[in-house]
């Protein structure tokens, strides 16, 4: 039985909402139901005009939703191409298993979904679409952090489950314009599952690479032969990380900031690239615990780097109902927490204990290093 609710009862904007009824709703006047702010191009919306645009070049790719058409941004898709277009109801495992036998049909479905949504779904993305290497591209949205729609929406734990999963290979676009590039590298893999995840809300400016190792793309060069952090950067949190390497370069730790854009499996550039650093820093919009960050550690030991390693992101916990930047404050994935964190390690890797940074009678070098600190306090103030 396929119910279809109808949501939007008792306020008379929603109804008049053809959309989505506002089931997913933004900061409106409440007595016209308008938007009090524009906030621009979002990351879905971009996802969506892409989607048309494969579509209009390759008949083979379809389109599967778990009665979120419009909320994952299919709508337009589902215009332009109704008999491309599967809406197995809020049953992600039927999504899921629909998706493979497709793929062994011959086309590529593209299934959009939530990131948390996906979760329910795991035994079937392992057993019956990767065990038989089936060409699938779950797009994952919403992932991360996404603060008002509460802890049960918070996609913060995709990177971590899908790690396990054997051949499967996972996006995180930075900007717009690498959401448009990865999808159509996923859609072009038929033999695995792939995976494009991105955040909730407006997509923020374009962030160039300003070069290429390996398949990862260097958004900034540490300006050294000799750079002390490798600041591994995924996802929507690229600008973020620019500015983390700007608080160290004020205080004179060289950083190189790279993008890996496929972040499973790893770069097989990833190791011999951080052994040319004094310390590795990840920071991901997901859990710490099973991670990209995790991930990114198993390779360097098993390619036998000595390099330290911090991974930062989301603990292992619910978050409360707050905007995405006041939980990102609260569990302190901020520029300047992150800094100083990272500066506090790489002093420690200069043979000064943090807790020097703290007392009296410090040397010379420990002066500096505790006045990198302080420096660093003053931006996060």
């Amino acid at each position: 039985v396929h119910c279809l609710t109808e949501k939007g009862r008792g306020y008379q904007p929603a109804l008049a909402d053809e959309a989505d009824r506002f089931h997913a709703v933004g900061k409106i006047h409440p007595d016209t139901g308008l938007p009090i702010a524009s906030s621009g191009a979002d990351w879905t919306s971009v996802f969506g005009d892409e989607m048309v645009r494969i579509g209009e070049e390759r008949e083979d790719v379809v389109a599967i939703t778990a009665a979120m058409l419009q909320p994952v941004g299919l709508d337009r898709f589902a215009k332009r191409f109704p008999e491309r277009v599967y809406d197995v109801g809020i049953a992600e495992q039927h999504g899921a298993v629909s998706a493979a036998g497709l793929a062994h049909a011959g086309v590529h479905p593209v299934f959009a979904v939530y990131a948390t949504f996906l979760n329910r779904a795991f035994d079937q993305v392992l057993m019956d679409v990767a065990l038989h290497k089936c060409g699938v591209t779950f797009v994952l949205d919403r992932a991360g952090i996404t603060g008002t729609d509460g802890a049960s929406h918070n996609g913060m734990w995709d990177m971590s489950i899908l790690q396990v999963v054997p051949g499967l290979r996972l996006a995180a676009p930075r900007d717009a314009e690498q959401v448009r590039a990865q999808l159509r590298e996923a859609v072009d893999v038929d033999d695995a599952p792939t995976v494009v995840r991105f955040s909730k809300g407006a997509v923020g400016p374009a962030v160039p690479a300003v070069g290429r190792v390996g398949g990862m793309d260097v958004l900034r060069e540490p300006g050294t032969d000799t750079p002390d952090v490798l600041l591994v950067s995924v996802g929507a949190l690229a600008p973020m990380c620019l500015e983390i390497a700007g608080l160290l370069d004020r205080q004179g730790i060289s950083t190189t900031v790279v993008d890996p854009r496929w972040v499973k499996p790893v770069d097989e550039a990833m190791a011999p690239l951080a052994e040319k650093h004094r310390v590795v820093v990840t920071v991901e919009d997901n859990s710490r615990v099973g991670g990209v960050g995790s991930a990114i550690a198993q390779t360097l030991r098993d390619a036998g780097v000595d390099v330290p390693l911090r991974d930062f992101g989301i603990p292992p916990r619910f978050l409360d109902h707050a905007s995405r930047a006041e939980v990102m404050a609260e569990i302190g994935l901020t520029a300047p927490d992150i800094a100083r964190q990272v500066t506090g390690l790489v002093a420690k890797l200069d043979g000064i204990p943090h807790s020097r940074l703290r007392s009296g009678g410090r040397t010379p070098a420990e002066r500096s290093a505790a006045e990198a600190v302080d420096s660093v306090e003053s931006a996060r103030d």
